[in-house]
């Protein structure tokens, strides 16, 4: 279970996660690369970006359903009105 910590005003929760090695070593290597450790990686760009991500992806999925719901709606009314011009023969 995560423990919370109170730091100043915020408010954090410390967590520990184990890695695959292979995915933690691939990590290490863009840590040094940008010269910070894996959990400053982890903890101020993936972490962030993921969130970023999985909310955008939330938001198109909720704007596809709205379209789809309003399309559908259209078709439905417009399935139900008269054809505009008659098909009767005089």
């Amino acid at each position: 279970m995560p423990v919370s910590r109170t730091r100043g005003t915020k408010d954090s929760v410390k967590f520990m996660q184990v890695l695959d090695r292979a995915v933690y070593l691939r990590l290490k290597q863009l840590a040094h690369q940008r010269g910070v450790t894996v959990q400053e990686l982890i903890r101020v760009l993936l972490i962030p970006d993921w969130l970023h991500g999985a909310e955008e992806k939330r938001l198109r999925a909720e704007l596809d359903s709205r379209h789809r719901r309003a399309t559908q709606k259209r078709l439905f009314r417009t399935s139900l009105q008269k054809p505009l011009v008659s098909t009767r023969k005089n």
